[in-house]
């Protein structure tokens, strides 16, 4: 197996389905991670600062991770190490690796296994949601057509069923366009409360996720 050249929404995702909290360090600061929403798009990737503001990335960019709620710094080479990947042809040194780096490349290891069979199974449970939702719209309902109907200021509400922030409300704060034209995404702070999530909190979610709320 050849290792990654670089960190991807896939890497990314399996640790943040674990639960463990997880940091990309990106323009020299960090961005956490708050849910897999943030990481959706294979190209870009979205985090939140120390003042709560979400700013999107390139993963090629990332220089390194900070895992866990100690912050240990994983990059690519011990992330490669932790798979079992080959990291080069240098022969190997008789210096042994620290104990703290091979208890932690174990720890890694035994976490990435084990959450990629949740990460597909999510993935296809995700994709069944998606298609048994848009099989109950009315098919005259193409209530967006590429066009972003609401803005910044406006009150919006998360409507996708399969989104573990489901029936958010909250004010949009940016409006962001995805590479390649592929669409829009819009930033807005909550201001209810529901089991993952509460006022305060900002949210990332494409515009196809949400509507117009009017009270």
């Amino acid at each position: 197996m050849e290792p990654i050249k670089a960190f991807s929404n896939v890497v990314i995702g399996q640790f943040v389905l674990t639960r463990i909290p997880i940091k990309v360090y990106v323009d020299s600061r960090y961005l956490t991670i708050t849910s897999t929403d943030d990481v959706q798009d294979t190209f870009i990737g979205f985090g939140m600062d120390e003042d709560g503001q979400m700013h999107r990335f390139d993963y090629r960019m990332i220089q390194h991770l900070s895992v866990g709620p100690m912050g240990n710094v994983i990059d690519l080479d011990t992330y490669n190490k932790s798979m079992g990947f080959e990291v080069g042809e240098e022969a190997p040194t008789e210096e042994e690796p620290k104990k703290e780096e091979s208890v932690q490349m174990t720890e890694i290891s035994k976490d990435v296994l084990k959450i990629k069979r949740e990460l597909i199974k999510q993935q296809e449970k995700e994709l069944k949601d998606k298609e048994n939702a848009l099989k109950k719209e009315p098919v005259e309902e193409e209530l967006y057509q590429g066009e972003y109907t609401f803005g910044t200021g406006d009150i919006v509400k998360n409507i996708n069923p399969s989104c573990e922030h489901f029936g958010s409300i909250g004010v949009v704060k940016k409006i962001m366009d995805l590479p390649n034209g592929i669409g829009k995404v819009a930033v807005y702070t909550v201001g209810n409360s529901g089991p993952t999530y509460k006022p305060g909190m900002s949210l990332t979610k494409t515009t196809d996720q949400l509507e117009k709320y009017d009270g």
